[in-house]
Parts: C-alpha cells; structure tokens; sequence
C-alpha cells in the first residue's frame, strides 16, 4: 500500500480539506504527517469502481470496539454506492466480531452526518467540531433495505 500513499493522501484532501481547515485549520506538512501515521494502523483498503481507484475506507480493530477512522470517496465517483458497500463491509467485521462500530464526523459535513444518521448510526457526543457517532445495530435493517 506504501505504492498508493501519495493518491490516498490526495484523495484525504480532496474530499476532507474544507472540512478539516474549518476545525483545525489546515497545515500541509502536519496534515500529510498525521495522515501517514493513521493510515499505518488498522486496515486502508483502496475502494474500486469502474476499474478505477475511486475512494478508501480505513478502520481500527481496539480491544473493545471498531473505529472506522476514515471514508473519503473521490467526488467525482460520489453516489455510486461506493461508501454503502465500504461501510457495509466494516458493519459486517462490527457483527462477526460483536464489537460496536464507532466513527467520528465533522459537524460541518451535513452530507456526511445525515447519510450516517440514515443507515443508522446515532450521535453520542458533538463538540460543536466533530460528532462522535455508534452504530445502532437494531437499525442494519434499513441498510440492508438500501442495498435491496
């Protein structure tokens, strides 16, 4: 995956900057560091469509939990179900492992935040920056609907 790094990071950017830069402002150097250092822990799988590279979702498998810390979708292969398939298959490892499944948002995402909210995972902290949401597992029906 060392290969892919400068795409993954470019593709982080793309789609997080705006996001990122209203929390935190945006440092290039700290945010290609911090980005390098994350992706080194859990799993970073490359997401394709159409024979192309189109997005990546990263995840962290703790003791007592999952952490999906990153799905980023190139903007132009947005809506395509890209995301539902990633987020289906970090939902099943959630299940098979009988750990919640837990992620972080920025508040400022609204696109991102209510498609969360809709395939069921509920708000559980919001510091006016980043919301903390879990995975509400009495609602995979309706993700499971979705696909259908």
């Amino acid at each position: 995956m060392s290969g892919d790094s400068e795409w993954l990071f470019d593709t982080y950017k793309r789609t997080m900057r705006v996001f990122v830069a209203q929390v935190h402002g945006w440092d290039e150097d700290s945010q290609r560091a911090g980005f390098a250092k994350s992706v080194r822990q859990g799993t970073c799988q490359i997401l394709m469509c159409e024979g192309k590279r189109s997005g990546f979702v990263h995840w962290e498998i703790e003791p007592d939990l999952i952490w999906l810390r990153m799905l980023c979708v190139v903007p132009d292969m947005q809506n395509k179900s890209i995301g539902s398939q990633a987020i289906a298959q970090v939902m099943s490892l959630s299940s098979h492992l009988q750990k919640p499944l837990y992620l972080h948002v920025f508040a400022s995402n609204r696109f991102a935040y209510d498609w969360y909210r809709k395939i069921g995972f509920v708000e559980i902290e919001n510091d006016g920056g980043v919301c903390i949401m879990v995975f509400d597992s009495s609602s995979q029906s309706g993700m499971a609907q979705q696909h259908a």
